[in-house]
């Protein structure tokens, strides 16, 4: 008798061991906001999920966090796929956000649009999640456990946790645009169709605009017949499709593969709003992807003269940049950088009136002893990118990440000489030496200019191309044309950053007239899908910059 009880025991242990360490069918705790974004806690919150096929109560549902125990409200009911949010704070106010703020129309009421109907009321209680790691445990009626989501690490700040599927232990950080999915399934589920517009990549191409469009299929199905919308975007989240402006037509693609394409637009101003839409499936999170693009007018201000290895009695390095437009501009948030770092010129509001100079010294009471009666505006950064003597880049970032404009030189001058951009009609954007000693802060450059060589003529076949291994287009072909035969030649290829990852040529005669990447960095890594920009420069033949995308 004894040894039937103990097997009826061993066999109640071992469901409840199964109940404890794995998901099944019912509620369950989907998904948490640990990280929460901007370090405001108060935007910390945990969904559950209804995993059945039937209505459930949650009566008696106990969550526990750490030490502390959450009583769930015993008048709600979840639908079968209904999801369930527990917060910290429910709208914001002047002290802290609230969730609705974030996840919702941020109007200060809960349940004022369609959007936010989708969800109950969120329900506020008092708990604290752990970056570094934690636990949620969902306890029923009984004081069982039948649902836990455990973290071990901090994620990525404002980006959540969440199950792979309801059914599964496996969790990751979301991948979804906005960093998480409360009320939605999430974003590592898998769906029958699930056509994603992975990302957009825009490089401004002397007035015109190179966009590259990264689409995945995370969906279980081959997808074809598909397109991809590109529209101008009416703004506030509207949803209206504004005037298309292109209609692309995507490949078949199998699951778990990519499309990339790149195309080149003309848009009027410096700046469009864009939207890119993708057709409705099973997941609607990720097909719309709203961007900015730069226009004809772009950029807006420009580098204009450099001093990068003062010499005594000037003691400091200086960058000189110019608004070209017919208008003011404010140049909040850009940055000046160097190859290997960028730092910010202002964060608050600056308008630069058409024309203007502005000097950015390393240090400005040194700049304003040597260029004494200097009366233009000078501003002194609060970190500055020490430019080298030899090589360097000289980048000027605008507010949205685009490269305003850059400036790579190989060499500097002895004296305080400066490099300068010219502004004569038919030299307009060419660099050259100063011709006074000090250069020209704050005016107009006088410059003396090398000999002028033919035009670089270079191209890349193809531009969009796939180091694959699979023996179609693996390498892209750099073909460089019309360059004087004594000319050295320096061929780089840059990230979005603006980092070099690739240097094809350093200063070398002109061996031959046919180069290759094969898509790798200079350590020998492969290097990950998107736009580069390779970059060519010939002694007597000027410069070159075009854009060299990497798909899969």
């Amino acid at each position: 008798m004894t040894c039937k009880i103990c097997a009826v025991l061993c066999v109640l242990g071992l469901l409840v061991a199964l109940i404890c360490s794995s998901p099944k069918a019912g509620v369950v705790v989907n998904e948490v906001m640990a990280n929460e974004p901007g370090g405001y806690v108060t935007l910390e919150w945990i969904e559950v999920y209804n995993d059945s096929l039937a209505a459930a109560s949650i009566v008696g549902y106990q969550l526990k966090v750490g030490d502390k125990w959450i009583e769930l409200p015993d008048n709600v009911w979840l639908d079968a796929g209904e999801y369930y949010i527990v917060c910290r704070k429910r709208v914001s106010d002047i002290s802290s956000p609230g969730f609705e703020g974030l996840w919702g129309d941020s109007s200060g009421v809960w349940g004022d649009t369609p959007e936010e109907s989708r969800l109950q009321t969120p329900y506020v209680a008092q708990f604290s999640l752990t970056n570094s790691g934690g636990s949620v445990e969902l306890y029923d009626p009984l004081g069982i456990l039948i649902s836990e989501l455990t973290w071990i690490e901090s994620g990525q700040d404002g980006f959540s946790w969440e199950r792979t599927s309801p059914q599964s232990l496996e969790i990751a950080q979301s991948v979804d645009l906005g960093g998480s999915t409360p009320g939605f399934i999430n974003s590592h589920t898998p769906v029958p169709n699930d056509l994603a517009l992975e990302s957009v990549d825009v490089v401004p191409d002397n007035g015109q605009v190179a966009i590259t469009f990264t689409v995945a299929n995370c969906g279980l199905n081959v997808i074809s017949g598909s397109q991809l919308l590109l529209c101008l975007d009416v703004g506030e989240g509207l949803g209206v499709f504004a005037d298309t402006i292109d209609t692309i037509d995507i490949a078949e693609i199998e699951p778990r593969a990519t499309f990339v394409t790149m195309r080149k637009y003309s848009f009027n101003g410096i700046y469009v709003d864009l939207s890119a839409y993708l057709p409705d499936d099973d997941r609607s999170r990720n097909n719309r992807f709203d961007f900015v693009a730069t226009g004809a007018d772009f950029p807006p201000i420009i580098l204009s003269e450099l001093l990068a290895n003062p010499g005594t009695p000037l003691e400091t390095e200086w960058v000189e940049i110019k608004n070209r437009l017919y208008e003011p501009f404010d140049i909040a948030g850009w940055k000046l950088g160097d190859s290997l770092s960028l730092h910010s010129i202002v964060e608050t509001n600056l308008l630069l009136e058409p024309g203007e100079y502005v000097v950015l010294a390393k240090d400005t009471i040194a700049f304003l002893e040597f260029y004494y009666g200097f009366d233009k505006t000078c501003l002194q950064l609060d970190r500055w990118p020490a430019f080298n003597n030899g090589y360097d880049v000289v980048r000027l970032i605008d507010n949205y990440g685009f490269g305003s404009d850059r400036f790579v030189y190989t060499r500097v001058f002895d004296d305080n000489f400066t490099w300068g951009r010219s502004e004569e009609p038919g030299r307009d954007g060419e660099w050259g030496r100063s011709e006074n000693m000090g250069g020209s802060p704050g005016g107009a450059n006088s410059v003396l200019y090398e000999p002028r060589g033919s035009n670089l003529v270079v191209t890349i076949e193809p531009n969009v191309f796939s180091p694959d291994g699979d023996g179609f287009e693996d390498v892209a072909v750099i073909t460089v044309e019309e360059v004087p035969t004594e000319a050295e030649l320096t061929m780089r290829v840059y990230d979005r950053q603006g980092r070099a990852v690739r240097t094809i040529v350093d200063s070398e005669g002109l061996l031959r007239s046919s180069y290759t990447w094969d898509g790798r960095s200079d350590s020998g890594h492969r290097l990950p899908i998107g736009i580069y920009v390779l970059y060519l420069e010939a002694t007597g033949g000027g410069s070159i910059k075009k854009p060299i995308v990497i798909a899969r």
